[in-house]
């Protein structure tokens, strides 16, 4: 046993992730590898309160290399909706556009991911209700009023703080709630502690604020929203061991 120990320290040491291990344990979060070894998982908190946090190869065609994920429930609400870096929010809307027949029909590819296929079946959050963040970042949901209401207040002044500090124009940040779940995406090469605690304390607001809306939505007896014409998949998160 202790030699499994001494080894289990000795390759997160070796894989440069002794930083995030003791940022994990110095909360009292959870820390463990991935089975293939190129990431990690740190659990935050009960499941349904809490949250997880994910490091390793990006999932997504729009984040290259490693990324860092999120993910922490809200309740049983079907809203859909996200935020995005405004780099990254142009980027797929040229990427989408590009998927596009001659005739200028919406004939996107079903393994596009959900988030770029928003861009064209859900409104955009104008410019002037986005105010101060209209030049860092975009937004687009399926209930516009609930999108409005999550950005009010301590979210949208916490993405002006992320951006005025550790979130360059160029990083690609997305904000994702669909299905009872928000998940933040964000690149992320090396995973320091600092790095780690900057997307926590976002996606700490932005799951408040997300319950908050959720709970808001159910006193208001809206059970759902218009549902996706796109089905979606399942949870992708890596095992972990």
């Amino acid at each position: 046993m202790l030699q499994t120990i001494k080894r289990w320290f000795s390759g997160v040491a070796g894989s440069g992730w002794a930083g995030a291990a003791e940022w994990a344990e110095a909360r009292r979060y959870s820390f463990k590898r991935t089975r293939d070894g190129d990431g990690f998982v740190v659990d935050a908190g009960a499941p349904g309160s809490g949250w997880r946090l994910e490091w390793g190869p990006s999932q997504r065609p729009y984040i290259q290399g490693s990324e860092l994920r999120l993910r922490g429930d809200i309740g049983e609400i079907d809203l859909q909706m996200m935020v995005l870096s405004r780099s990254l929010m142009d980027s797929m809307e040229k990427a989408v556009f590009e998927q596009f027949t001659e005739d200028l029909q919406t004939r996107i590819d079903t393994a596009t991911p959900e988030e770029m296929r928003w861009l064209v079946l859900f409104p955009k959050m104008p410019a002037n209700e986005l105010k101060m963040l209209r030049d860092s970042f975009g937004a687009a949901g399926s209930a516009p009023r609930w999108l409005a209401q999550w950005l009010a207040g301590p979210l949208s002044q916490q993405l002006q703080q992320a951006r005025s500090s550790w979130l360059a124009p160029e990083d690609p940040l997305a904000l994702i709630l669909q299905r009872g779940r928000l998940t933040l995406r964000l690149a992320v090469q090396q995973p320091d502690a600092a790095r780690l605690t900057a997307a926590a304390v976002l996606f700490d607001v932005a799951l408040r604020e997300a319950r908050r809306v959720a709970q808001a939505c159910n006193d208001n007896g809206v059970a759902s929203t218009q549902p996706s014409m796109w089905s979606g998949s399942g949870d992708d998160g890596p095992a972990a061991r």
